[in-house]
């Protein structure tokens, strides 16, 4: 299992990345971080103050680094990605969030035989305090476990609780 890192950081809610439309109703939220070298854990959140809209998305991204064949499934006649499904995140006092119906997709566009599992997991009313409450230790994406370390643990419990806070619920 790899470990996954992010820099320390003092007022977490500032180094949100925020992004407004002209209109000044269309919000983003994302967390930092560098795209050449994405972190296991990351959340973003889209929503709109028009009521005709009704958008609110709020997902912490997971994910986990595996080889491009481990997410081939290979017949007598052909060879395509797995259709996989299943997440399992894991907190420091053991308790766990699983969920069989999340889909994960899959990135192979490095192009080294290497792959990602990535999860879009929503975030909402019924998850957002063991979210912001208890530090993230490990994450499963079908098959594929990832180790998370306080680094980044910690800021993730802030970023997810300035970017539930960011639109009261």
């Amino acid at each position: 299992m790899l470990a996954c890192t992010m820099a320390h950081a003092q007022d977490y809610c500032k180094q949100i990345i925020k992004e407004v439309s002209d209109e000044n109703t269309l919000f983003s939220f994302t967390t930092p971080y560098d795209e050449k070298n994405t972190p296991c854990l990351r959340a973003e959140r889209h929503y709109s103050t028009d009521p005709a809209d009704g958008l609110d998305n709020f997902f912490l991204v997971m994910e986990a680094p595996c080889k491009f064949e481990d997410i081939l499934k290979k017949t007598d006649s052909s060879e395509g990605e797995k259709e996989e499904t299943k997440i399992i995140i894991e907190f420091d006092d053991h308790s766990k969030i699983m969920d069989d119906t999340i889909k994960i997709v899959h990135d192979n566009s490095a192009g080294d035989g290497t792959a990602k599992r990535i999860a879009y997991y929503p975030v909402n009313q019924e998850n957002i305090k063991a979210l912001t409450t208890k530090k993230i230790i490990k994450i499963t994406l079908a098959v594929g476990e990832k180790e998370v370390t306080d680094d980044i643990a910690t800021p993730m419990q802030h970023y997810l609780q300035c970017m539930w806070d960011a639109k009261k619920n």
